[in-house]
């Protein structure tokens, strides 16, 4: 195996696995097990547990793909965290807190996360206020979803219908979506 495969591997297994359980809550042998490579060299490679962590746990915001008219973004952004949670996939969202409470540096990951979120956010619903008060709204509308219906169960599957919950949600969220877009 080359160094740069290697590498890849060591960084997939890393980025999932502090994805799901925090920096403090892996380990190197951990990660090592799961990229299929010696602890050594997850060391040798990336230094310590804490670069790796920098490395790994650069997200991607999970609203790239949507290419919608405006007034359905609202949606299907909520739509996006109903179907990630019936698929039992992990939500980007939903990792957001854990990230950066247990990070070895969580004043650089607050402030980092919160700007590649709401960059993707403003981006996405066309926010160009210099503050970007409407991507802050949606991404915290996003944020409080993903983790109410992950960590408290809120809008549980076997309790409600998700298109109801797409519908009754969504409205807050179009409803800043459609204040970016009047420049207001």
């Amino acid at each position: 195996m080359s160094a740069i495969d290697g590498r890849g591997r060591i960084r997939q297994a890393a980025s999932a696995l502090f994805g799901e359980r925090g920096f403090h809550d892996v380990t190197v042998r951990e990660i090592a097990e799961a990229a299929q490579v010696s602890p050594a060299l997850v060391i040798k490679l990336f230094g310590s547990k804490a670069e790796l962590y920098t490395v790994a746990s650069t997200i991607t915001v999970p609203l790239a793909d949507l290419d919608l008219p405006r007034e359905r973004l609202g949606r299907a952004l909520v739509q996006q965290i109903l179907n990630r949670r019936d698929a039992a996939v992990v939500d980007p969202w939903e990792t957001l807190v854990p990230r950066i409470r247990q990070s070895p540096t969580p004043e650089i990951t607050q402030r980092e996360l919160r700007e590649t979120y709401l960059a993707g956010v403003a981006r996405t619903i066309g926010d160009t206020t210099a503050d970007r008060r409407h991507a802050s709204a949606v991404a915290c509308q996003l944020l409080g979803l993903a983790e109410g219906i992950r960590v408290l169960g809120y809008f549980a599957s076997e309790d409600f219908d998700s298109d109801e919950v797409v519908e009754q949600y969504a409205a807050a969220v179009q409803l800043h979506i459609d204040r970016a877009g009047a420049g207001q």
